[in-house]
C-alpha cells in the first residue's frame, strides 16, 4: 500500500475518495479494523486538508461507511472498552484496491441482494439482547 504523507499534498485536497481514505485507514491497522474515531484520526494526521470543515467531510465519510457494501460494521466485544463499533473492509471487496492503487476504483462493490439481507439480519441480532450470536475474535 502506498503511504501518502502530509508533505505530498499539503493543504490541497488529496485525489482520494472517502472510500479510499477509509480503506487506507483500515489497512494501516494491525487488526484491519478501526473504530470511526481512529479512521478520522488517520485521515487528519496524514492529510492536513481534512483538518478544516471536519463536520462536513465526517458526515460524508459516515454516509459512505453505512451505505457502501464494501464496509462491514463489527460490534465491539465486551472485553474491548470504548465507544462504537469497528469498521472493516468486506473480504470480497479486498481486490477493489489491488496493486495498492487508491486513486481509482473499478465498478462499485455491491453485495448480492440475498447476502445484504443476511448481513442486515445478523447485525440486528448482534445489536439485540440475543446472546447466541458469536462475536468476532481479534487476531
Amino acid at each position: 500500500m502506498p503511504r501518502p504523507s502530509r508533505e505530498t499534498y499539503g493543504d490541497q485536497k488529496p485525489p482520494y475518495s472517502y472510500i479510499s481514505l477509509t480503506a487506507m485507514a483500515i489497512w494501516s491497522s494491525p487488526e484491519k479494523m478501526l473504530p470511526l474515531s481512529e479512521i478520522y484520526r488517520f485521515i487528519t494526521d496524514r492529510f492536513p486538508y481534512y483538518r478544516r470543515n471536519t463536520q462536513r467531510w465526517q458526515n460524508s465519510l459516515r454516509h459512505n461507511l453505512s451505505f457502501n457494501d464494501c464496509f462491514i460494521k463489527i460490534p465491539r466485544r465486551p472485553d474491548r472498552p470504548g465507544k462504537g463499533a469497528f469498521w472493516a473492509l468486506h473480504p470480497s471487496a479486498l481486490d477493489m484496491f489491488e496493486n495498492g492503487s487508491f486513486l481509482r476504483r473499478r465498478k462499485r462493490f455491491k453485495l448480492p441482494k440475498n447476502v445484504s439481507q443476511e448481513l442486515a439480519t445478523l447485525t440486528k441480532l448482534q445489536n439485540s439482547s440475543y446472546s447466541g450470536v458469536p462475536m468476532p475474535e481479534s487476531s
